[in-house]
């Protein structure tokens, strides 16, 4: 059974549809195994501002992993010191990704969201900040 999660994203809309100011929601169900788009930079840009990708240098213990759900993935993956991260350049847009886990997570009193997802290569994943992409609209779901 595939981990579901619903999710309220708040819209704010302006004279688009003739009335200033005025909030949508829209509520979206993310699945761990969906796809995620993320949308091509804006111009002038050359990396994402809520999207990071990490790659490790050596091999992580994925048994301790469930892919249904994604538990354990982010413990596995950023279990030692062996990762170098950076914020995803633009020559990764305009792509689907697979959705491998989502955390909640406290910073400072302040809830963040967090979706990871896989690449084509097994030993890096992309670090994608929810609220903060979705805002930007640097992210789209399928």
């Amino acid at each position: 059974m595939k981990y579901l999660l619903s999710l309220l994203l708040f819209i704010s809309t302006s004279a688009v549809f003739a009335q200033a100011n005025k909030e949508i929601v829209v509520e979206k169900t993310i699945e761990v195994g969906q796809k995620l788009k993320i949308k091509p930079c804006k111009l002038g840009q050359t990396e994402f501002i809520a999207i990071d990708i990490y790659a490790r240098t050596k091999p992580y213990e994925s048994k301790t992993i469930n892919k249904a759900t994604g538990e354990g993935l982010m413990e596995a993956f950023f279990s030692d010191k062996s990762i170098d991260a950076k914020r995803l350049p633009c020559v990764m847009s305009n792509q689907s990704y697979t959705i491998a886990a989502y955390h909640e997570f406290e910073v400072e009193k302040e809830l963040k969201r967090v979706v990871l997802c896989y690449t084509t290569y097994p030993l890096t994943l992309i670090w994608i900040e929810l609220d903060k992409a979705l805002e930007l609209g640097e992210i789209d779901f399928e």
